[in-house]
């Protein structure tokens, strides 16, 4: 039962770092998924999973550092909303970034309750395609946004689902907590994502086609 908790966990982690490489706006990244799950977690932090406190199986450490890390790129969407265009995303970003920001400062304080410290930084891979967003403009930029968003979205859901079966009780309480949290972000996303793909196809950019 152990190892089958563990192969759960470790699924529905691979599911929440294979949000990082989806609606990516290079197009190269889209032929390269599986090279691209792999990499969101870089050699330094594989290392702390196999290093981390022997208090911790390998799937409680799996769940810590692959929250942290979305946690962490997941905040700079919401940084990056602030150049949109569009009102509302504007508004939902500057909303939910707090929870963002307290879901990280929670899973820091279990992390270095159990002798993993976290540094705040985003993978190669992560700056990458952040660094890609930057450089993209409204409606293109609001709608990249927000399908990562929602992709996130989806994905934490499985990886909180499936932390129910861990043995560290703070860890599946803060999967709990967590999950209230992104639930309660899902609608408003669909109804932006609604809204700013009927703008995109409005006013698509020469060279550009709307994402649907």
């Amino acid at each position: 039962m152990i190892n089958l908790n563990k192969m759960m966990i470790v699924g529905a982690t691979t599911a929440l770092l294979f949000a990082t490489s989806c609606s990516s706006p290079e197009r190269e990244h889209r032929d390269k998924s599986v090279e691209e799950v792999d990499s969101t977690i870089d050699d330094t932090n594989k290392a702390k999973v196999n290093t981390a406190d022997i208090d911790m199986d390998g799937a409680e450490k799996a769940f810590i550092l692959s929250v942290h890390s979305q946690n962490l790129y997941v905040s700079e969407l919401t940084n990056l909303a602030a150049k949109s265009k569009h009102a509302g995303l504007k508004s939902f970003a500057k909303k939910i970034a707090p929870s963002y920001i307290k879901l990280t400062d929670d899973i820091e304080m279990i992390a270095k309750g159990k002798g993993v410290l976290l540094e705040r930084k985003l993978s190669d891979t992560q700056q990458k395609e952040i660094n890609s967003i930057k450089e993209l403009s409204s409606p293109t930029l609001d709608q990249q946004i927000l399908q990562k968003l929602q992709s996130f979205q989806a994905a934490y859901t499985t990886l909180f689902e499936e932390a129910k079966n861990l043995s560290n009780t703070d860890l599946t309480n803060y999967a709990k907590n967590a999950s209230t949290v992104i639930k309660a972000q899902q609608a408003e996303t669909t109804k932006l994502i609604n809204e700013a793909n009927e703008t995109g196809s409005q006013s698509t950019r020469p060279g550009e086609v709307a994402i649907k």
